[in-house]
């Protein structure tokens, strides 16, 4: 839920807002069931609705909003807020879906179809930097995908990710068995790391960007 960004955002959406409306494909990518489970909490339900109505007016998808928990500093940091929530008020529902799941964050803009994906069991679409491997990808446009300062394997930016049937099961018993939560862009990262049976994908380049807003979450977080 982060751009460094209001200048990032402003350019990727001047590229895109002449045509907002003519980016829902005439013939979208069909995955049977495919749910959007969208994590805000209480504090954000408005922002979080209109992330709701930009993802339905702009590509076609619909999505349910999961209301989490915000920062008290108390039992809830900027550390497992969010892990907290989708454990305790999205997790269940993501299972018994029974059917492939798209994980968003409210604040998501996609510069394309989301579902324009290949097909793995997870696809890490939208995020802010790094990569699960230890050396720069040279092989991706645009060149030079760093990877996180050793030893952090991890992608930063948890903005969109598509899990399949097989990986939401996976899902539940890694994220319910973990003792201790985290933040949520580690700890997917270290799912995917911890379970190599599950084919994995990442987007390159990401296939959007947060939307500049003064998160609920941490009031600091948005507007660096």
């Amino acid at each position: 839920m982060k751009m460094d960004r209001k200048t990032k955002s402003k350019k990727l959406k001047k590229t895109t807002n002449k045509n907002k409306n003519k980016n829902i494909p005439a013939k979208k990518r069909s995955i049977p069931k495919i749910k959007f489970c969208m994590i805000s909490y209480e504090g954000n339900k408005d922002f979080a609705k209109l992330t709701q109505k930009t993802l339905k007016k702009e590509w076609g998808y619909s999505s349910t909003i999961y209301l989490g928990y915000k920062i008290d500093r108390d039992k809830y940091t900027h550390t497992n807020v969010i892990f907290e929530g989708i454990k305790d008020k999205m997790l269940s529902s993501m299972v018994k879906h029974n059917g492939p799941i798209y994980y968003i964050e409210d604040d998501i803009r996609f510069l394309e179809d989301p579902l324009k994906i290949p097909r793995k069991d997870v696809v890490w679409s939208v995020y802010r930097n790094g990569n699960l491997g230890n050396q720069e990808r040279t092989d991706v446009v645009p060149v030079g995908l760093k990877p996180n300062k050793k030893p952090h394997d991890v992608i930063t930016g948890s903005q969109a990710i598509y899990f399949s049937t097989k990986a939401v099961k996976a899902l539940k018993k890694h994220m319910l068995g973990r003792k201790r939560s985290i933040q949520i862009d580690s700890y997917f990262s270290e799912f995917i790391r911890q379970n190599p049976q599950l084919t994995f994908q990442q987007m390159v380049p990401s296939m959007g960007y947060e939307e500049t807003h003064e998160s609920l979450i941490d009031k600091n977080r948005d507007l660096k």
